[in-house]
């Protein structure tokens, strides 16, 4: 499939390359990069509605004068894009950043990896003003099956807050083996869904901390909607009921009070693909969920499903309203990284990278009608020489459309990333 390209020059080489020293194209759409000298990446942000629409973005640091090692790095901006300020977070491990959340109660809640050695991470929690002043953090600890410290290397995935604190999804390569059910993969992976209270202390044992078959398997998101229901979106290469080939399929289903399964698990997907869950959003009908899909050596595309809210029963094939590639040429070996968001104007935009033109990683946006049908005849790409990363995508009350990311300015082989915040109207173009 053809794509609108929209490039742009990023030759911004200065020690300092924040939005003082990029010229604004206007006050309603633009493009900003922000950081220091060294590399910074664009994870998430989150949008302050009772602050005039001013931002706060999140993403990892890395500093090459002082040399130091990756940190949390957040930067409060305007609704024009302009600074307020910019802090980094983090101890004396390499830290990377996941999600970032607006509490019900006008806080920030963040959550990431910090590294404990190059290949062991412990998940790592912090909850902040929308000054940036810190609250409280906690590394949470894993348990295994007999209630002592697990060994494995987590990946905390997001964030959500509950009634009185926080689940956070994931996965870890610590396996549960004492009454695991059945499945068809390698036992690499279990998926991760810690709870915390308020004050980030860890919920007992009462409520387990990572769910698996025999097999690899992630949570994306995991919701609260009563204090004993609980929704978990994720993603498993355990076979569903009738499929015969192994691969990845969206993987959802109920939980109970304890964090256990309730009733069986639905598995949105196709039977020749692998469809990994990587963004999440709520719907007019249920929930929305977006990811990659992936066969052979064919190259990825866009993979959506739209749930309807389950009755009493939890969820079954029928709450599937539909499960669908959008038959956008991506390109190969890309991170699968999405954002998905529902519009005003009804049906959902889908944010993601793909690599198949012009031999760049760019970001691709769609944008999909209430039922699931591609709404743009040609993708929006954003980007410009080198490697570029997605990070979120939301929608403003006016319509018009944020999107934050990684960029590469400079020289596309050697040039330094870039948190990147781009603004553009409800059509995802630079006009009015």
């Amino acid at each position: 499939m053809k794509h609108a390209l929209i490039l742009f020059v990023l030759g911004c080489v200065l020690i300092r390359c924040t939005s003082s020293s990029i010229e604004d194209p206007s006050d309603s759409h633009f493009i900003k990069f922000y950081g220091t000298g060294g590399d910074q990446t664009g994870q998430d942000f989150v949008i302050l509605p009772n602050e005039n629409n001013s931002m706060i973005l999140f993403g990892t640091t890395r500093l090459t004068v002082p040399t130091k090692g990756t940190q949390w790095y957040l930067v409060k901006v305007d609704s024009k894009g302009t600074v307020f300020w910019e802090k980094e977070f983090g101890g004396p491990n390499n830290e990377e950043a996941r999600d970032i959340e607006l509490t019900s109660g006008g806080q920030i809640v963040l959550v990431g990896n910090s590294y404990k050695t190059p290949t062991d991470r412990d998940v790592m929690i912090m909850t902040l003003t929308t000054e940036g002043v810190k609250i409280d953090s906690a590394l949470v600890p894993v348990r295994d099956e007999f209630g002592g410290l697990s060994t494995g290397d987590e990946d905390a995935a997001s964030v959500t807050e509950t009634n009185d604190g926080f689940l956070i999804g994931g996965s870890t390569t610590y396996v549960y083996t004492l009454g695991k059910p059945a499945g068809s993969g390698v036992d690499s992976r279990d998926a991760l869904k810690i709870r915390v209270f308020s004050d980030l202390t860890v919920y007992p044992s009462s409520w387990t901390q990572s769910i698996g078959l025999v097999a690899d398997d992630a949570s994306q998101k995991i919701i609260e909607v009563s204090p004993t229901v609980y929704y978990f979106f994720g993603y498993t290469d355990n076979l569903p009921v009738g499929q015969t080939t192994v691969n990845y399929n969206f993987w959802v289903y109920p939980l109970g009070a304890n964090g256990d399964p309730t009733s069986a698990a639905i598995y949105p997907g196709t039977a020749s693909g692998n469809e990994r869950l990587t963004s999440f959003c709520l719907s007019p009908v249920g929930y929305f969920l977006g990811g990659l899909s992936q066969s052979g050596s064919l190259p990825s595309d866009l993979f959506i499903s739209e749930l309807r809210t389950p009755g009493p029963g939890g969820f079954d094939q029928g709450d599937i309203f539909y499960e669908k590639p959008l038959s956008i040429t991506l390109g190969n070996n890309l991170q699968g990284k999405t954002s998905v968001f529902p519009s005003q104007q009804g049906g959902f935009w889908v944010l993601g990278d793909e690599n198949g033109f012009d031999n760049n990683q760019n970001w691709v946006l769609t944008k999909i009608d209430k039922n699931g049908s591609v709404v743009f005849n040609t993708p929006l790409v954003f980007g410009g020489e080198g490697l570029d990363n997605c990070g979120a995508i939301q929608e403003l009350s006016d319509g018009r459309l944020v999107l934050v990311g990684t960029m590469r300015t400079g020289r596309p082989d050697a040039g330094e990333f870039k948190l990147t915040l781009v603004k553009v109207s409800s059509q995802g173009k630079f006009e009015k």
